[in-house]
């Protein structure tokens, strides 16, 4: 991929982040993926957290949250270094799949932020 295809797609992928903080788009995947967190997160931590009190562990949701938001933490900062490497590789393609991984986080965030704003 060339420098200009590089930039372009670059900056689009910051247009799709600065639409995501926004009422109507951003919103609306904000609900999408609060969905997708009830169905994909939400559903296996409780039963996570069931199978962690039947063997005499006592954890509470707090602590679950906790510990599924600090593996969150670990993927974005893993991204971000895999993101520095490539580019200092100059392999645009993985740098441009790493910053996606990178932003996908940052566009979830933003839009349920967005979607919990619109809501009241």
């Amino acid at each position: 991929m060339s420098q200009r295809a590089f930039i372009i797609l670059l900056i689009l992928l910051a247009v799709v982040v600065a639409l995501s903080a926004t009422s109507f788009p951003g919103g609306m995947l904000g609900f999408l993926i609060g969905i997708t967190f009830a169905f994909f997160i939400a559903i296996p931590g409780a039963a996570i957290g069931d199978a962690l009190h039947r063997a005499g562990i006592p954890a509470t949701g707090e602590q679950l949250v906790w510990a599924a938001g600090g593996l969150y933490a670990l993927f974005i900062l893993l991204a971000a270094i895999q993101l520095g490497r490539r580019l200092l590789q100059r392999d645009s393609d993985a740098a441009r799949s790493a910053g996606l991984r990178l932003a996908l986080p940052l566009i979830a965030w933003l839009s349920l932020n967005a979607m919990q704003r619109s809501w009241h």
